[in-house]
């Protein structure tokens, strides 16, 4: 038996059933969240209507930014618990420059998101901080942040690019969703495309096999926080144009969401597994899930309960598919 395992023959056929594993776990979530929209729509005649969908994809696209920034970062093996508070930071950062134009409003919440982003990964990187820490005292600092220069009250946000981008309709569609789908293909490409990603992926696998082969573990690590943090800040100026105002509470429970599509998209947690397409999936299961229950008038408490349990399945599904 170890020699049949162990020979040239099995090797091939092994790895090959490697690569399939990943594409098959994306259609097994599709073929759910197919399930759960048959059975969404059978529960409640409000869901299968046009514009209880594009709330869906709406409410979607901002949650499905941050996805995309903490995929990167759970593929490596890292965690960031500070993408809410740092959304509700750069929102603020971005209402204090209305008087500047949209143009630059938008450019301060990216750098604003950019900026945070390098503060985790130097932390951890060059800090030597756990992922869980140093992105733990961001969650509390960038709140702080927030509110500090808010002085704890909403800012009005009046701008014509920043409300397009938040609230302008194309062929029926809200232009965060748009952008959604940009964010999502473009980090898709990089991810599967190109050097940069496949070193995110060997990084996350194996960081000292990583090292050894010449790939910059540091350096790795540090640009997926500040793409997450990029992530952020798109996904600020998203929330801020949708909703006319910037607050200093905004963001709250965002990471959470963002870590439970990403893992429940496949994503695992000590890295080295997982994607973009599964991430996204994992979003909009996430979404139409939350608003079967609002449909259906489910008490807001015990959504949050069932939120845990459905993130604490995911993972044990997780690990008992990848022993499997």
């Amino acid at each position: 038996m170890t020699a049949l395992l162990d020979s040239p023959e099995a090797a091939p056929a092994d790895a090959s059933a490697r690569r399939r594993l990943p594409h098959l776990s994306s259609y097994s979530l599709a073929g759910v969240l197919l399930l759960l929209c048959v059975i969404a729509t059978a529960s409640s005649d409000a869901f299968l209507t046009r514009d209880n969908l594009t709330n869906v994809l709406t409410q979607s696209s901002v949650i499905g930014i941050l996805t995309v920034g903490m995929t990167y970062v759970i593929l490596t093996g890292g965690i960031d618990l500070s993408v809410g508070s740092m959304l509700a930071a750069c929102s603020i950062y971005m209402g204090l420059q209305h008087s500047s134009g949209g143009v630059v409003m938008l450019l301060a919440s990216l750098f604003g998101g950019i900026v945070l982003g390098a503060v985790n990964g130097l932390a951890i990187t060059w800090g030597r901080v756990v992922p869980f820490i140093a992105t733990l005292a961001m969650f509390s600092s960038a709140r702080g942040l927030a509110l500090y220069m808010s002085d704890n009250t909403p800012i009005t946000v009046s701008s014509s690019l920043i409300d397009d981008l938040g609230t302008k309709r194309v062929l029926g569609l809200p232009m965060p969703i748009y952008v959604f789908v940009v964010v999502a293909v473009v980090a898709w490409v990089v991810l599967n495309r190109t050097a940069f990603g496949r070193h995110v992926v060997a990084v996350g696998g194996n960081a000292e096999a990583a090292r050894a082969s010449g790939i910059r573990v540091e350096r790795v690590q540090f640009a997926v926080y500040v793409i997450s943090g990029l992530c952020v800040g798109i996904g600020a100026v998203l929330l801020t144009g949708r909703l006319g105002s910037a607050s200093p509470v905004t963001g709250s429970g965002y990471e959470l969401d963002a870590i439970a599509a990403a893992v429940i998209g496949g994503a695992a947690l000590n890295g080295g597994k997982g994607g973009i397409g599964g991430s996204v999936l994992g979003v909009l299961l996430f979404q139409v899930i939350f608003n079967l229950f609002n449909l259906l008038d489910v008490n807001t408490n015990l959504q949050n309960i069932l939120k845990g349990v459905i993130i604490l399945a995911a993972v044990v599904l997780q690990r008992r598919t990848r022993k499997a």
